[in-house]
């Protein structure tokens, strides 16, 4: 049977989300835990990648089971057997057609940046110690909404094909010394969401004058800003027709 789950993970320990042969990535760890429990290996699909680094909190990921399998035990012993910073949660059957990832309709991702130096968050956050103008940073996030060709934001080493994607919010919350940016979109680009934060943050500090639609039109990963650490990336939702 077809069984879907949330996944919250710390990605500090891990070469990202992808299988590798030689490295400790969060997909292995789930089949290795699930090989335990089940006896059988069971692969796992996720709703999509994450890099070196980036944490995940509502990750989605899909995984064929035996039919006599008790969820709510399988989920309490996976969790048991998975390492401490990896967690599964909401595990439940789907229709057989269900896949994590082109059944996505949406992704929510968060990026964390604190203005002073916070030890408790040095693999939590981006740590700016230079002042930045947060009002025009801002004002530049409605040009990023509604569709649009972001190969502007889009690393080199990414997949080819369409760099078309639809942005259906971006907002900036403030809480003392900590900003917020969140961005919800259909899909995401390679390092997208790291080089859309560089480039705020290039124009919150006055390097970069160029409206940010202006850059995003260019279609050139040059005129935009840098791709800012992975650590401050919080993969926080996949969203789905019919499932929480």
């Amino acid at each position: 049977m077809r069984c879907f789950c949330r996944v919250e993970y710390d990605g500090t320990a891990y070469a990202g989300w992808q299988r590798q042969e030689k490295e400790i990535c969060v997909q292995s760890a789930i089949e290795s835990a699930f090989k335990i429990v089940v006896r059988r290996p069971c692969p796992v699909v996720g709703a999509g990648r994450t890099d070196a680094g980036v944490h995940a909190r509502g990750q989605g990921i899909h995984v064929n089971l035996p039919e006599h399998i008790d969820l709510k035990r399988c989920e309490i012993s996976m969790n048991a057997v998975l390492p401490k910073d990896i967690a599964i949660y909401n595990l439940q059957t789907v229709e057989d057609s269900f896949h994590a990832r082109f059944s996505a309709i949406a992704r929510r991702y968060k990026y964390y940046i604190v203005s002073r130096k916070m030890p408790l968050l040095y693999k939590r956050a981006l740590f700016i110690p230079y002042a930045l103008d947060w009002k025009r940073m801002e004002e530049s996030l409605p040009l990023l909404l509604g569709r649009h060709d972001f190969s502007t934001f889009c690393a080199a080493g990414s997949n080819p094909g369409s760099k078309i994607c639809t942005v259906r919010s971006a907002a900036i919350e403030h809480n003392k010394e900590m900003h917020i940016f969140t961005i919800e979109a259909d899909r995401f680009l390679y390092k997208m969401v790291r080089s859309i934060v560089g480039t705020l943050i290039e124009i919150g500090k006055g390097a970069n004058t160029e409206p940010l639609d202006t850059i995003l039109q260019k279609k050139d990963r040059s005129s935009a800003g840098d791709t800012v650490a992975a650590h401050g990336l919080i993969l926080e939702y996949v969203y789905y027709e019919g499932v929480a």
